[in-house]
Order: C-alpha cells, then sequence, then structure tokens
C-alpha cells in the first residue's frame, strides 16, 4: 500500500537540513511509520511537498518495486520538486544486497531522471544513518541516536500547531466501535428494515421504490442532525446500513455530496430513469472526476457525510459495511486524502472483494488518479499537491 501526503492541507514548515526533515514525516503521515520506505520531497524554497509511504512487504519483488518508485518519481516532478530524501525505516540489515539497499537503490534510480538532488536513508528503532555516504567525516558510520529527531525546531512548530502522530496507521485511520448497547439497537432495527426491504420488493416495483424513498428520507434525517451537532439515533444508523446495501440508495446518496447532485439524488433513490436525471448525474460526476465543473468538496458537507457514514460503520454489522466504508473512500479520494481513501477502500474489500464501486475506487488509487479539481490546477500551472494513494 503506497500512501501519499501533502503538506499543503497541514501546518506549513521549513526544513533546514536532514534532521529537520527526518523529524517532521511522522507529523506529515499523522503516525509513525515502520517497516515502510518514506520519499520525502521538497519545494522550491524548502517548503515541504508530496510525501509518500510504501509497505517494505509491497517492494519484494523487483517488478513492484520498480513500478511504485516509478510512479512515485512521476508524482514528485508534478509536485515540482527539487530535492527528495528515500527514508527506509527498518531495523533489518542494510548490507549490499539486502531488500532495505534494492528498494532504496531502485527508488534512487528513478528519482534521477526528475530530481536534481535527492539522498536515501535508514531510520530504525534506535539509531538512523545515510545509505550513500561512506565519509566517516561527514557521516559517522554508526549513524545518530533517534532521540535527536524528537527535538527539532519543525517538530515544535508541529507539536505548537496542536498536530502528534499516533502510534501506527491502524490507530490513525480505524473507526472505533459503538458501544454494546448502541450497536444492539441498531441490530435490532436494521433487522427490521431488512425485512420491510423483502416484502416492498416481494411486492413489486412501486413498493420497493417506495422503501428506496423512505430510506434516502433516513439519510436526509441523519445528515440535518448530524450538521446541527446532535446525536444520530442508534436505530437511525442501523436503518442507514441496510439501506446502503441497496445500490440505487447507495449511488444517491454519493450524488447527494456531489455539487449540483442533490437535486436528482431522491429521483435516483427511487430508481426514476429518464433523461433529466441522467443528465443531472452526468453533470455531478463531471464535477468530482473531471471536465471544466472539475471543483474540490464542500468541507461543511463532506464532514456531515463522513460523520454520518463513520457512525453507520460504528454501529453496524461487519457484513454491512462495505457501501459506507466505499463510500468514504470515494469521499476521502475526491477531498485528497489518498491515504485515508486506500484504508477505506481495503477494509470495503475485505468485507467483500468483489464490490464493485470498491474496486473502481481502488483502481484509481492504484493508477495514481487524483479528483479533477487536482488534475485542473496542475493544468492551469499550478503545482497542486495531491494525497492519492498510488499502489
Amino acid at each position: 500500500m503506497t500512501d501519499t501526503a501533502s503538506p499543503s492541507v497541514a501546518s506549513p514548515v521549513r526544513v533546514r537540513d536532514t534532521r529537520d526533515l527526518l523529524s517532521v514525516v511522522p507529523y506529515l503521515l499523522g503516525y509513525r511509520p515502520t517497516e515502510c520506505v518514506a520519499v520525502v520531497c521538497v519545494r522550491p524554497g524548502g517548503g515541504l511537498g508530496l510525501v509518500a509511504r510504501t509497505d517494505l512487504s509491497d517492494l519484494l519483488r523487483p517488478a513492484r518495486r520498480t513500478e511504485i518508485a516509478d510512479l512515485v518519481a512521476r508524482r514528485a516532478a508534478q509536485d515540482g520538486t527539487v530535492a527528495a530524501w528515500v527514508v527506509v525505516y527498518t531495523d533489518e540489515v542494510t548490507g549490499p544486497g539486502s531488500t532495505v539497499r534494492a528498494v532504496s537503490d531502485a527508488f534512487a534510480a528513478a528519482l534521477d531522471a526528475v530530481v536534481p538532488e535527492h539522498e536515501s536513508w535508514v531510520v530504525g528503532r534506535e539509531r538512523y544513518r545515510s545509505l550513500d555516504c561512506a565519509d566517516p567525516l561527514c557521516c559517522a558510520p554508526e549513524g545518530y541516536p533517534v532521540d535527536g529527531l524528537e527535538s527539532t525546531a519543525p517538530g515544535a512548530e508541529l507539536v505548537l500547531a496542536g498536530r502528534a502522530p499516533l502510534p501506527t496507521r491502524d490507530a490513525l485511520y480505524r473507526i472505533p466501535r459503538a458501544e454494546q448497547n448502541r450497536r444492539d439497537l441498531a441490530g435490532r432495527a436494521a433487522g427490521r428494515w431488512d425485512r420491510a426491504r423483502a416484502v416492498a420488493v416481494d411486492a413489486g416495483p412501486h413498493d420497493a421504490a417506495s422503501w428506496r424513498a423512505r430510506a434516502f428520507d433516513d439519510w436526509l434525517t441523519a445528515t440535518r442532525t448530524a450538521s446541527a451537532d446532535g446525536t444520530v439515533a442508534p436505530a437511525l444508523l442501523g436503518r442507514l446500513a441496510v439501506a446502503l446495501d441497496d445500490r440505487s440508495v447507495r449511488d444517491a446518496v454519493l450524488l447527494w455530496a456531489t455539487p449540483g447532485g442533490a437535486g436528482c439524488a431522491a429521483a435516483v433513490a427511487r430508481g426514476d430513469d429518464d433523461g433529466d436525471t441522467d443528465s443531472a448525474v452526468a453533470a455531478a460526476m463531471a464535477a468530482v472526476v473531471g471536465g471544466d465543473a472539475a471543483c474540490p468538496p464542500d468541507e461543511g458537507l463532506l464532514q456531515t457525510c463522513v460523520t454520518v457514514l463513520e457512525d453507520v460503520v460504528a454501529h453496524a454489522q461487519r457484513g454491512r459495511t462495505t457501501a459506507p466504508l466505499t463510500l468514504l473512500a470515494f469521499l476521502a479520494w475526491w477531498s485528497g486524502e489518498g491515504a485515508r481513501a486506500g484504508f477505506r477502500c481495503a477494509e470495503a474489500q475485505a468485507v467483500d472483494p468483489g464490490y464493485r464501486l470498491a474496486g473502481l475506487v481502488g483502481a484509481a488509487l492504484d493508477a495514481g488518479l487524483p479528483p479533477g479539481w487536482v488534475r485542473a490546477r496542475r493544468i492551469g500551472g499550478v503545482a497542486a499537491g495531491y494525497g492519492g494513494d498510488l499502489g
């Protein structure tokens, strides 16, 4: 899994040397990296740019190493990188022929063509050192104490800004389960609503459309409650877990969150099929995926959607979490949080490996495809830092 982040969405920091740079990587990722490689890019003037992280376990095959290294190098070039650091986080051996050397060499070779300056370093639990420099007068062969990375000026700035890295990637992204009594209430409501759906579907298209309309009304009620800083009732969250299993309702929720999509969302939920609805859907998707109308999400609306969907996941049985997790992955991708999108997508596919929408989001992440508003900014000559998930 390759995650990328951009400090453009965080407190801006400037680095003076390698020690400064290594000290801020956990803050930029949001967690303390282990058994992985991070590529940290610097833009003209010393501002931090793209930060990409890949599990070492994903880099064991030479072909995969080359593929990911080339993709990161292309992204680094798009981000206006003038210098890059390849940092391997591990306590494994680093001698000739080791995995650490193979990985650092692959990334260095890919960066050679696009970045004027780059260095390779390894960071263990106790010491960090250069993988390039063999001059003992320049770089100590035994390296330097990792404790020294905890007391840098950029790190202090980030602490003062309220940023603190969590111990693991899982701790950063995992959605905590709701209390058992709330899950029980949600589960009973989900069972009743699932039986109501089965009765409606058996009764015919009209009743099925009516059930979907009421299910989408539940979504609107939940978002109104969440936006008013209220607590969404467990029974409503249980009903939503069932509702989002229905493709029409799920697609309606996705459209409701997109620019211009709210007007046709209810019709999509009911399953209405007419030219006007199709045109409205196409316009809403263009605002996300690409075209002249491409734009970032509305922050307030995005947060409301994320709050409700995470609440649904926290209250639902695991088998009913695929749809809300996939919607969360889509919203994270659209907002530029590729690392979070990749994590959510992996969670969804762990529940249902064949879920088509999760596969589509995953394919965009694997290809390093940013949302339309980021591509539009690049075309306009602005180097936009996109937090995409590359693989």
